[in-house]
Order: structure tokens, then sequence, then C-alpha cells
């Protein structure tokens, strides 16, 4: 009698993800750098994925303030990308193209890659495709310097403001101190829920009743959506309700 074989379902999904940097500035914005005796470290696109997944698994434990931050990263990124393209914009309005005259972005002869595997979804892969598109403003920063339409002076303030709004996005998660809190230390007000009030501040009532979250954020298996709220006392349309289960 021939045995019929167990069928278990595919396996985990998998995928290899890598960017290709042109451009020495972007490949200093993407590593970062190690601290060392005489220099503080710099924090890359792999160290900030580091702490974001810290904060991504305290929000995943109902860590509200690991919420607050996912947040406050989301907007980092956000307000780095809207930099980035006012820059652009900029250099559009100072140069614009003229029919008479072709001028395509410089390119390096041999990029380099850098892989793009992070644990935590979205927040890392958006900061690397952040530091492609800071890459590309750098090539095309370099290029019209190097055909005489931006002066060395002009061409690296460019390079540093936008550099600058990319190093303040990978710094973004540097003020959470992990606590170990939840929801419900908030409202014992116990010790910890005190001592993260003090390192962190109080965590706005929108974040502590989760009316506001990344949209990246984690979902919190542990509450039910369908009964009312023992979050808080305040009343709110009945869909948005939340119970604790268990």
């Amino acid at each position: 009698m021939t045995k019929s074989k167990k069928t278990h379902g595919p396996g985990g999904l998998t995928s290899e993800t890598s960017i290709l940097l042109h451009t020495r500035q972007a490949m200093m914005i993407f590593d970062g750098r190690q601290e060392t005796d005489d220099k503080a470290a710099i924090y890359g696109v792999p160290r900030f994925s580091g702490s974001v997944n810290q904060i991504f698994k305290d929000a995943l434990a109902d860590d509200p303030w690991a919420d607050w931050w996912l947040i406050k990263i989301d907007d980092h990124i956000e307000r780095a990308r809207i930099k980035l393209n006012e820059f652009k914009e900029e250099l559009k309005d100072l140069y614009p193209n003229s029919p008479s005259i072709n001028i395509n972005s410089a390119e390096s002869t041999e990029p380099e890659s850098r892989p793009l595997n992070f644990p935590t979804p979205s927040y890392a892969y958006r900061m690397g495709y952040l530091v492609v598109e800071y890459d590309q403003f750098c090539c095309e920063v370099l290029g019209l310097r190097h055909v005489g339409l931006l002066t060395r002076v002009k061409a690296e303030r460019y390079l540093n403001l936008g550099g600058k709004a990319l190093r303040a996005a990978l710094q973004s998660g540097t003020g959470y101190r992990r606590q170990g809190v939840t929801r419900n230390d908030v409202l014992a007000n116990n010790p910890k829920s005190q001592k993260a009030i003090q390192l962190m501040g109080k965590i706005p009532d929108d974040i502590l009743n989760m009316k506001r979250r990344s949209d990246f954020a984690p979902e919190l298996h542990q509450y039910d959506k369908s009964k009312p709220s023992e979050i808080t006392g305040d009343p709110i349309e009945k869909d948005k309700k939340l119970k604790v289960v268990g």
C-alpha cells in the first residue's frame, strides 16, 4: 500500500533586496560610522534598523511609548523625504532644462551594492530607499558642478543639506528608553510607568487609547476590537473600542 505524503504547505517567504549607490556621500549616510576613541558613532541604516527593531518588538508587547516612537520615526522619515524633494525642486528652478543642452546625471563606473535585509517591516527599508533618492540627488548636484553650472560652495551646501535631513531621520529612535512598560502599567501608574514618564515624557491620550498608531505598527492581538474599551473611560465609537482579551 502506498503511503500518502503529508503536506505542510509552503515554507516561509524569503527575499533578497539590495541597492546600488553611486556616490561617496550616500554610502557614508547608509553605512554610518562606528564609535572610536576620538570619534562618536554616527547612525547608518543598519544601526537604525537595530534600534527600530527593538522599538517594534516593544510595541508588539503593548508598550505605548514604543507606539509613540514609531509615529515619531514615521514623521522624521516623511520630513526627510519632503526636504529632499524641496532641494530637488530648487535645483530645477535654478537650472531648468534647455532643449539645446542635454545634461545627464553623473553615474559611477563602479557603483557599490548595499543589502536591504531587515527584520522589521517598512521602517529601515524606507530609509534605504530614501538613501537611494539622496544618492540620485548627489549625482545630479555633482554633475551640475562638473559642467560648471554649480560652484563648489553651492554644491557642497546642497550635499550637506540633503545629508543632514537623512541623518536626522536616522537618529529618530535615539530618544527611546526601553522600560518594558505596558498600557496596564500606565493605568496602574506603577513605578515602571512613572520611570518611563520621567525618561520620555507623558504619553499622549490618543496613543494610550490607540486612536493613533503608525500605519506600520504591529497588530496587537491581545485586544478585541469588538468590545468596550478598558484602556480609558472616554466614550469612543463602538467600532473603535478595545478590550484586553484574556
